[in-house]
């Protein structure tokens, strides 16, 4: 009896781009290939043709015969894909990938860092999420965007910036240290902060973040103020994730720095990550195959 050997596919897309990697039924890499956009909650049709060109530029190295790489076992993480009618418009566009498998880039980046294992993640930077994989289950905390949500991340923290030097304008709060760098920035007009305001962006929020954490290594109390908020919503959303013993890992721009000033029972199950989201949507697909 001829045995078909396995190939496996992991994808990894985003707004920005969308990575492919090809490897054998032993790990062994293959090939990888980086495309377009895949956001499908963006666009599903170019998310689609984005993750076959990433497929066929990974192939170039891979050269897997046309029929193999049709019947390899594909996992794809994209950005949007947790909207549920745009992951349906998306998956109507798939043909010739049979074994082929939606999650979100949460979602493999949580398997990457877990070695595909159970555990949780914490993504924070510009926003906030919290995906957590237990039981075989998916759970999500926030990512609903900025402004509606992402409590407790850089576009957060700036944003309370933000407010802080208008609240120092009225009068509200006494002088602070934060306050007064924003308003240098906006060199003290505050027309010059409301009309940046019409259009600013989550991104645009962020940069302001930096900000915050150097007025609070000064002891600023409205920075003080604002990071043991921060805190206090980070540590709500890593809670309602119920770990129950299974490991966190804490990714982003500002996971070192969020690291320092969680609770100490928080720290205590905080691991590094293992691996990058790709390998983590390439062991779930060899685990699928397997079950």
């Amino acid at each position: 009896m001829n045995t078909v050997t396995p190939y496996y596919i992991g994808i990894d897309g985003g707004g920005t781009s969308c990575r492919a990697r090809i490897a054998d039924a032993n790990g062994l890499i293959l090939g990888e290939g980086k495309a377009g956009s895949a956001n499908v909650f963006q666009n599903h049709e170019l998310a689609w043709q984005s993750v076959q060109d990433a497929i066929a530029l990974a192939n170039q190295q891979a050269a897997l015969s046309q029929q193999a790489l049709q019947d390899s076992h594909i996992v794809a993480g994209l950005a949007g894909a947790e909207v549920t009618s745009c992951a349906t418009q998306f998956k109507a566009l798939i043909h010739g990938f049979p074994n082929f498998q939606l999650l979100t880039d949460a979602q493999i980046a949580c398997l990457g860092a877990h070695g595909g294992q159970e555990g949780a993640i914490f993504i924070i930077g510009t926003g906030a999420i919290g995906i957590s994989y237990r039981n075989g289950q998916w759970q999500q905390v926030g990512g609903w965007g900025f402004p509606l949500d992402d409590m407790g991340s850089g576009a957060w923290l700036g944003q309370q910036a933000v407010r802080a030097a208008i609240n120092q304008h009225d009068s509200l709060i006494t002088n602070s240290l934060l306050a007064d760098m924003i308003w240098q920035h906006f060199d003290h007009l505050p027309e010059s902060l409301i009309s940046w305001s019409q259009h600013a962006s989550s991104g645009n929020y962020g940069e302001f973040a930096p900000l915050v954490l150097n007025a609070f290594n000064q002891h600023d109390p409205v920075a003080v103020e604002i990071v043991q908020q921060q805190v206090t919503l980070l540590s709500r959303q890593i809670d309602a994730l119920h770990i129950d013993g299974h490991p966190l890992c804490l990714m982003g721009g500002l996971a070192d720095w969020v690291t320092t000033q969680l609770p100490e029972r928080l720290q205590k199950i905080i691991t590094s990550s293992q691996g990058d989201a790709l390998s983590g949507a390439l062991q779930f697909a060899k685990k699928r195959n397997q079950a």
